[in-house]
């Protein structure tokens, strides 16, 4: 198959938290004791994980959690505010903006 024929890759989801955010959604995260314990750190290892998405080709699109909803989401979609419920906002949202990339 040709290049130019090729499928682009899919966009791929990243969930951001915002440095104000940090401490509320460590509390409310079931596994916030496996998170960075500070924003810093936390972002360093985002922005790491980013650029080895972009170096493979995808479009990296952040995510923003906001700590004062998503436990609601979460609830709503029968998950709680943990990784699983990160990874269910995250691919809901992109499944909203961009829809089916198979």
């Amino acid at each position: 198959m040709l290049e130019s024929e090729e499928k682009p890759l899919p966009v791929v989801g990243v969930y951001w938290i915002e440095d104000a955010d940090y401490p509320a959604l460590l509390r409310l995260s079931d596994d916030g004791n496996k998170l960075p314990r500070n924003w810093r750190e936390w972002r360093k290892i985002a922005e790491e994980m980013e650029k080895g998405l972009k170096a493979y080709g995808h479009v990296v699109e952040r995510v923003r959690i906001d700590p004062a909803t998503f436990p609601d989401w979460c609830a709503a979609h029968g998950t709680t505010p943990g990784r699983q419920g990160r990874r269910m906002f995250v691919a809901a949202a992109i499944a909203e903006k961009y829809g089916e990339q198979n």
